[in-house]
């Protein structure tokens, strides 16, 4: 823990000096802060569908340089979904790193960008039963208030996963 806190004191000394793509970022990163929900979230995987309430709790987190979140959803006949993830802007190539850790499974990290002020993509590649994995998420901020997310995941090629949901800020 300290070792990390040392090797970070160089870069905590620029953060004055932060570069514009970086601080970018981080301004529309952090504009996911606050509680979201959908009601009506849609899962379609191994020829089922599944439709459900799914929320997500984000706050800003080190000095307002991160935000961390917590995912849960009760999803009729997959069961419940209980996530945390981490995310923030790497100094070094300016894109914001993404780490989620859930009960199902998830342990990685994605990689992405916004695009513009609404459009964010982020995607994760590993292998998985000797099979290239992708996992791409799409998010939109269509109103301030608004954000609609499709999640396509892949394995070998052949579409594992689709979720989308339009959630609605509930709470800043």
């Amino acid at each position: 823990m300290i070792t990390g806190a040392l090797a970070a004191m160089p870069a905590m000394a620029q953060m004055d000096n932060m570069p514009g793509k970086v601080a970018a970022q981080l301004k529309m990163l952090l504009q996911f802060k606050g509680l979201w929900e959908t009601g009506a979230a849609v899962m379609k995987a191994g020829g089922k569908e599944y439709r459900f309430a799914y929320y997500a709790d984000f706050k800003t987190a080190s000095a307002d340089n991160a935000i961390v979140m917590h995912e849960w959803a009760d999803i009729p006949g997959a069961g419940k979904l209980d996530g945390n993830n981490l995310a923030g802007v790497c100094m070094q190539d300016g894109k914001i790193h993404w780490y989620s850790v859930d009960n199902m499974g998830t342990t990685h990290e994605h990689v992405g960008e916004f695009a513009d002020q609404h459009h964010f993509t982020m995607v994760h590649k590993s292998m998985q039963e000797g099979k290239e994995f992708v996992e791409t998420l799409e998010m939109e901020f269509a109103e301030p208030d608004v954000l609609i997310l499709k999640e396509t995941a892949t394995l070998g090629g052949e579409e594992a996963l689709l979720i989308t949901g339009t959630f609605h800020r509930k709470k800043a």
